[in-house]
């Protein structure tokens, strides 16, 4: 036995240390678990910061290298822009330099200057022009349509003087003109002419370019003007010997010539009687002959005539021509250019009363380029034809007024511009002395873009008012006319017919607040048919205006709402018969004063009510009628839109009360009843307040019970009648419907309680008078006799004792009356 007991400590002690071992093992293999996450978590944990830091790394490279191409980039896009904005600025101040420079800054212009310029010279790419009108000279270059008035440089070497032992050098061509013209002297190697000053470098007489001379000393000139002239007396002159100089020169001799005086005196009308008298007419004095070529064929001389008039000048042919000076006879000068008689070519004319005219001539007229001057300080300068102003030219008027631009014999015609000194002008079309065309007028601040006829605004045209109001349109007399559209200085905007600057017809104007109306205008002002809409609220007028006023009949007014009003408009006011339709469906039909339900209407409510009667200030007011959707209806007096006054209300029921009303509610004498006509009906007829019977008022009840007395809050309260149809009858006190206080009370069979009353109940001190004549005096509770009391009966015998439940109780004295002296006194004991 003890041998199983040590095997079994045995096992047990080997079970203990197995299950030792495998706790160990337990424990061990959870340390190598755990250093196995923790080296793997190392191992992860490395991985990581070495992939960050890679990346990191990696990212930084990049993030340079990415900053560095960009600031890069931007460098060099900041660089090119520089260069880019650098060469765009030169070009731009080039260009500016070149426009400053140019002569004209409008193409136009400078085609119509270079149309009308005389060519000088060409080098190169540039070529030097000649204004006739201005007598400037400028540069222009053919290929970049450049322009400059200082000369190139390929112009350089004409700016120097030739003259022999002059170094001057000039800046401009006019410059190197003046100075040699003023100078030094020239001549003209074909005719052998000294120079005239305004022509130079050209020739006057052969219009040859004159050089320098080789001979300086005026007296070694070819032709040398004497110093003793010869003087002719008749027609036939002798030929004159001048001195032999050591060089031959040609014989100077007498040449009939036969010269007509002009009988021009240089006025307008007359330049065109300028001819040549027959050869056989001796008309001058006598000649002094300078100059001679080809047999006495051209000679310079003297005519003097005998009017008084003299010529000084050239001759060919027996007639003016060449250069010469005329002096009239009535004090008119003219000196300049003549052919076959007949100023012809470059020549000035000055009257006696001051006129003067500088210009080109043609057959005695002025014809060409020409300035004409008055003594007023008026003065024209242009274009002349047959000695009228005609072409492009500019007038100045003696009050300071300016015109330029074309004309047609005499007249303003074609394109021009007109202006006045103090600030009006006038730019486009003329026709016969007047605007006609296309043109703009400035004048007091306003600007006129648009047609012309006949000096007057008509046609299509735009025009700008000072107070910045635009209208742009149809005009017609100089005024505002047919269709167009104006804009106020406050942004006000109408677009329609016009009508000698007012607004008639068809129209649409629309104001700064962004209201709109479309219709018709009368003289300025909105009449007829027209549409008005409120911007800021949405409501539309449609109908008749007058006087820019909602007037008439027909019109409808819809509100953004959706109510809607038909009918009649005064002084822009709904005011007459019409209808309005609400947007909650109510619509009233009837009379209208200012806009508000005035008189006589009637008004219908989505419901299914209608009232028809009196309106006063836009509400219910006076007498009519309700009809309501429910089967009401009412009849009577309204105020406030409230049933108030006399006026009688048919319940739907059946039930009908008429009487006085007051805010809605039975309010004084009036009367109502339950059921009428049926056996059900009950009445009231008397005093109301606030809808309940209060006053005085009589009730007949559904059983025929009457109540005719006070009510206080629709109950029986104070003094009343109470009939009972069995003939009964309460008159006294009441209280919350109940007999309560002092009353009188009369049975069917005729006995009169009088006394005092308790819900109903007989309570207290009262007296009753039974039919037979018998008559109680005592005390009364729960409607029976209670108390003291006494009972006296009809043949006239009295008892006075307790009564007890309506019954004598306990002892009491009785007195008969037996006959009209004796008196009976018993004592009665149990009764």
């Amino acid at each position: 036995m003890h041998i199983v007991i040590a095997r079994h400590g045995y096992e047990k002690t080997l079970r203990r240390i197995y299950e030792r071992r495998l706790a160990q093992l337990d424990v061990a293999m959870l340390d190598l678990l755990r250093n196995a996450r923790v080296h793997e978590e190392t191992v992860t944990n490395m991985q990581n910061f070495v992939a960050t830091s890679l990346q990191r790394f990696y990212r930084g490279w990049k993030g340079r290298v990415v900053a560095s191409i960009a600031r890069h980039r931007h460098l060099s896009a900041i660089q090119i822009q520089r260069i880019v904005r650098g060469r765009q600025g030169r070009r731009k101040a080039l260009r500016e330099r070149r426009r400053q420079n140019m002569v004209l800054q409008s193409p136009w212009a400078m085609r119509q200057l270079i149309s009308r310029s005389i060519p000088i010279r060409t080098i190169g790419p540039w070529q030097e022009l000649l204004d006739p009108w201005t007598n400037e000279f400028y540069y222009f270059e053919v290929n970049t349509q450049d322009s400059q008035w200082q000369p190139p440089p390929e112009y350089v070497e004409f700016l120097k003087c030739d003259w022999r032992d002059c170094s001057f050098v000039a800046h401009t061509t006019n410059e190197i003109h003046d100075h040699k013209r003023t100078l030094h002297t020239w001549y003209c190697e074909v005719c052998q002419g000294r120079n005239v000053g305004y022509t130079f470098p050209t020739c006057p007489t052969c219009t040859v370019t004159m050089t320098t001379p080789n001979i300086v000393q005026s007296k070694d000139w070819p032709l040398a003007v004497p110093e003793e002239p010869v003087v002719v007396e008749s027609n036939t002159v002798e030929p004159t010997q001048l001195p032999k100089p050591e060089t031959p020169r040609p014989q100077v001799k007498a040449v009939n010539l036969c010269v007509k005086e002009p009988e021009m005196q240089g006025d307008d009308d007359q330049s065109h009687l300028v001819r040549r008298l027959p050869s056989e007419t001796n008309a001058f004095d006598h000649v002094l002959w300078i100059s001679a070529f080809k047999g006495m064929e051209k000679a310079f001389g003297k005519a003097k005539f005998a009017s008084g008039s003299l010529y000084v000048g050239d001759f060919l042919d027996g007639n003016f021509h060449g250069w010469g000076e005329y002096f009239y006879a009535n004090g008119d000068r003219y000196h300049g250019q003549w052919s076959n008689g007949m100023r012809h070519g470059i020549g000035v004319w000055e009257s006696v009363t001051g006129k003067r005219y500088q210009g080109q001539w043609d057959q005695g007229r002025r014809h060409g380029i020409g300035i004409l001057q008055f003594p007023n300080g008026e003065m024209y300068q242009g274009e002349w034809c047959d000695g009228k102003i005609h072409g492009r030219g500019i007038h100045t008027s003696a009050a300071g007024e300016i015109y330029v631009g074309e004309w047609q014999r005499n007249i303003h015609h074609g394109h021009g511009v007109f202006s006045t000194v103090n600030g009006s002008s006038y730019k486009g079309m003329f026709a016969h002395g007047k605007a006609h065309g296309l043109g703009v007028l400035s004048m007091d601040g306003e600007v006129y873009k648009g047609e012309w006829t006949q000096g007057v605004r008509t046609g299509r045209g735009v025009c700008f008012y000072p107070n910045g109001a635009i209208y742009s349109g149809m005009w017609e007399r100089d005024e505002c006319s047919g269709e167009g559209v104006f804009i106020s200085p406050l942004g006000e905007k109408y677009i329609g017919s016009w009508r000698r600057n007012l607004k008639y017809g068809r129209g649409r104007y629309i104001f700064a607040n962004g209201d709109m109306f479309d219709g018709t205008f009368d003289n300025n002002v909105a009449k007829g048919l027209g549409v008005y809409r409120y911007a800021t609220t949405g409501d539309v007028y449609t109908g008749p205006w007058k006087d820019n006023r909602f007037h008439g009949r027909g019109g409808i007014y819809v509100w953004a709402s959706g109510s809607m009003y038909e009918g009649e408009f005064v002084d822009g006011h709904i005011q007459g018969q019409g209808r309005m339709t609400y947007h909650n469906g109510n619509r009233y039909t009837g009379s209208f004063v200012q806009a508000k339900k005035h008189g006589h209407g009637r008004f219908e409510w989505p419901n299914g009510n209608v009232y028809e009667g009196a309106f006063e200030d836009g509400t219910v007011n006076g007498r009519g009628t309700m009809i309501y959707s429910s089967g009401h209806k009412y009849d009577g007096m309204w105020r406030n839109e409230k049933r108030h006054g006399q006026g009688t209300f048919w319940y739907a029921n059946g039930d009908i009360y008429s009487g006085m009303w007051s805010d809605d509610k039975f309010d004084g004498v009036g009367t109502f009843t339950w059921r009428p006509g049926s056996s059900l009906e009950e009445n009231y007829a008397g005093e109301w307040t606030c809808g309940v019977r209060n006053g005085n008022g009589r009730y007949k009840y559904l059983d025929g019970n009457v109540y005719d007395g006070m009510w206080v809050d629709g109950r029986r309260e104070g003094h009343g009648v109470y009939e009972w149809t069995n003939g009964e009858r309460y008159e006294g006190d009441f209280v919350n419907e109940e007999q309560h206080g002092h009353g009188r009370f009369t049975n069917k069979e005729g006995d009169v309680y009088g006394g005092g009353w308790e819900h109903n109940i007989r309570v207290g001190p009262g007296t009753i008078h039974y039919a037979d004549g018998s008559v109680f005096v005592g005390t009364f509770i729960n409607g029976v006799r209670h108390g003291q009391g006494a009972m006296t009966y009809a043949n006239g015998n009295t008892y006075y004792g307790l009564w007890l439940q309506d019954k004598r109780q306990g002892g009491g004295t009785y007195i008969f009356h037996a006959t009209d002296t004796e008196t009976l006194k018993l004592k009665v004991f149990g009764y």
